[in-house]
């Protein structure tokens, strides 16, 4: 198979799922533009349909971008940030070009704002990625895709942080002791995760809609929050009680290949000198619109013609009425 029968294989069987909200850089498109680009380049998905979901927020008397809280003029310039966002996904020079955006009219947080972007997923793999959260290197996805397709027990694949690499050396202090699985032909190993990450990573489109948000689910996850605080202690207390054997009903794992080395990072998205052009975090310059290059560009920061508001928090219903409108019988890629 060549080069490119792999990019169109991938690319009709992944999708990208990237949720954003304020933070104190806004109206700044940087961090995003980075982060798409990194997944583009690092990642091999450039052809990849991508969902881009923007959270609500409610407005206060003072700025708390965790809790998507925001002054009127933060709200503003949010305001000119999904603007900005619009402008880039119909520039074909644009890493952002041909995403679609959704736009959610309440603070969902990051676990039910990707919830309202998986309800819209139609490959059965989805890549799970956040407006500060990067591959900082290569990443082998085709090779993982690939493990994914041939052993059903993998449901989650996080690619390396600081954190997480060498996660089976680090979590003996609980008294676990995960066993490494090696994969000769794609040269890579893959670790029990015995704690859930949201950083960036692959999952099952099915294994997303029924243990982390359907019936099967082992926890609930509260509006506002984060999946890696729920279910990731969730997952813990269970392996810690049960043994490593429990860690087969979630099916997550790390990546790691022969360099041993992170694939994936963290840009302070909370950090205003971040709307600048710094090297230390960036690695795609290129790819980024910079103030000037805005400042000579007719962008109506009103104008949010091409994102489609959801309104509410959603309900399973959407889902079925969009797989009705998107798929059909003779044709349903649906996971």
């Amino acid at each position: 198979m060549d080069v490119n029968e792999d990019d169109a294989d991938i690319s009709s069987r992944v999708t990208v799922v990237l949720t954003t909200s304020p933070c104190c850089i806004n109206p700044s498109t940087r961090l995003i533009e980075e982060v798409v680009a990194s997944i583009s380049s690092f990642a091999g998905l450039d052809k990849c349909r991508k969902l881009i979901v923007c959270d609500g927020v409610k407005v206060r008397e003072e700025n708390k971008f965790r809790s998507g809280k925001v002054t009127g003029e933060g709200l503003v310039k949010y305001e000119q940030y999904l603007s900005r966002l619009v402008h880039l996904t119909n520039d074909p020079a644009s890493s952002l070009f041909g995403a679609e955006l959704l736009r959610l009219d309440t603070r969902h947080g990051f676990g039910h704002a990707l919830k309202r972007g998986m309800m819209r997923v139609l490959t059965p793999y989805v890549l799970v990625a956040q407006h500060d959260r990067t591959f900082t290197r290569p990443v082998p996805m085709r090779q993982v895709v690939k493990i994914m397709d041939s052993d059903e027990s993998v449901s989650y694949c996080g690619f390396a942080t600081t954190t997480t690499i060498n996660h089976d050396k680090k979590v003996k202090a609980y008294n676990l002791y995960p066993k490494r699985r090696r994969y000769e032909e794609e040269n890579l190993d893959l670790v029990p995760l015995v704690q859930w990450y949201d950083s960036m990573h692959i999952a099952r489109t099915s294994y997303y809609l029924s243990c982390i948000y359907g019936q099967k689910r082992g926890c609930n996850l509260t509006l506002g929050g984060f999946i890696e605080d729920a279910v990731g202690q969730f997952m813990l207390a269970e392996i810690r009680a049960k043994g490593m054997d429990a860690h087969a009903q979630f099916g997550t794992f790390i990546v790691e290949d022969s360099l041993n080395t992170p694939m994936a990072g963290h840009i302070d998205s909370h950090d205003s000198l971040n709307a600048g052009p710094r090297r230390e975090y960036y690695m795609f310059l290129n790819s980024h619109t910079t103030e000037d290059d805005w400042s000579r560009r007719d962008v109506d920061p009103r104008a949010h013609f091409g994102i489609e508001t959801l309104q509410g928090t959603g309900h399973w219903s959407d889902r079925q009425s969009y797989l009705l409108e998107h798929t059909s019988s003779d044709n349903n890629t649906s996971p």
